[in-house]
């Protein structure tokens, strides 16, 4: 009798690789979902803190310049990075404040988001939200001070603040 010299795997062999791939897959693919979720939140609240920062940053130049900034001369509505912001002239407080936050934030795409700052009567910012779309509901929301550390959750924390929108 002649020996087979064969090579190769055996249908149960590939059944097992199969149910181990399928195993591991099941366990791996809601986690890095929620990698996806989170990184998601953290840049939202990233671009919150740095209009925050920058409106903050401006006004107090302003007040310098002997301007008056205070309540009333934020945006009170969501307003587009790209076609709201960055078609501003300018000339008043508050296109000034919106000039700056198109500056800073320009260049994260045609995409850039939607954002809404608040400006107290002192002239400091009162709190920035950062979302990437209109509806925050339905997008990502991130806000500076007290950013939302948990993504499923990060719609619902800001209350009447996101209804603004």
């Amino acid at each position: 009798m002649k020996k087979s010299n064969r090579k190769g795997f055996t249908l149960v062999e590939l059944v097992v690789v199969i149910a181990i791939i399928g195993i591991l897959a099941a366990i791996l693919v809601p986690t890095m979902m929620n990698y996806v979720k989170k990184s998601k939140l953290k840049t939202a609240n990233s671009n919150a803190k740095l209009v925050f920062t920058t409106v903050n940053n401006e006004a107090a130049d302003l007040l310098v310049n002997g301007e008056t900034v205070g309540s009333g001369d934020g945006q009170t509505a969501a307003v587009n990075i790209k076609t709201t912001l960055g078609a501003l002239t300018g000339t008043t407080t508050a296109d000034k404040l919106g000039k700056a936050v198109y500056e800073a934030l320009k260049d994260n795409g045609n995409g850039a988001g939607w954002c809404v700052y608040s400006i107290g009567t002192s002239g400091n910012v009162e709190y920035a939200q950062w979302s990437d779309v209109q509806t925050p509901t339905s997008g990502v929301l991130g806000q500076y001070p007290d950013p939302c550390k948990d993504p499923d959750e990060a719609n619902h924390d800001f209350g009447s603040k996101v209804t603004s929108w």
